[in-house]
């Protein structure tokens, strides 16, 4: 089932953020080769933080949204195993275990890597919602006396 209608404040949010990072992390592959820098993420992350009012649980929700969005680059990154894979030659059980660990690669650096930029999304938010109550933009919840 579909929902039609405007976007949540949480995806709107993280989908700023996510677009902040997304170019920056896209340069810095591109520049580096096979390094991925997630400074672009943090910063997107912070962005999201600091537009988003909610509780702990959305901020860290949009956060993860921000890392996954600003992550893709790192599909890119995987084409490297993908091209190493086709070249591999020799008998068929080679080819075949080669398929196999390249999937393998694949599946695991892909998980490390969405799971760190999550990470560092979240604390991006985190950041980000600690300046907006510094610089006045939203108050702290008050505490019960």
């Amino acid at each position: 089932m579909s929902r039609t209608g405007p976007l949540s404040e949480t995806w709107r949010h993280a989908l700023v953020g996510g677009l902040v990072a997304l170019p920056g992390t896209a340069y810095l592959l591109w520049q580096l080769g096979s390094e991925l820098s997630l400074g672009p993420v943090l910063l997107g992350g912070l962005v999201a933080g600091y537009l988003h009012a909610g509780d702990t649980s959305a901020r860290r929700s949009v956060g993860i949204r921000v890392g996954l969005i600003g992550g893709l680059p790192v599909l890119w990154m995987l084409t490297d195993v993908l091209v190493a894979v086709r070249g591999a030659a020799g008998p068929a059980w080679f080819q075949a275990a080669a398929v196999g660990m390249g999937v393998g690669a694949i599946l695991t650096v892909s998980l490390l890597a969405f799971g760190l930029a999550a990470v560092t999304g979240v604390v991006g938010a985190a950041i980000g919602d600690w300046l907006s109550r510094k610089t006045g933009r939203r108050q702290s919840p008050a505490t019960g006396t």
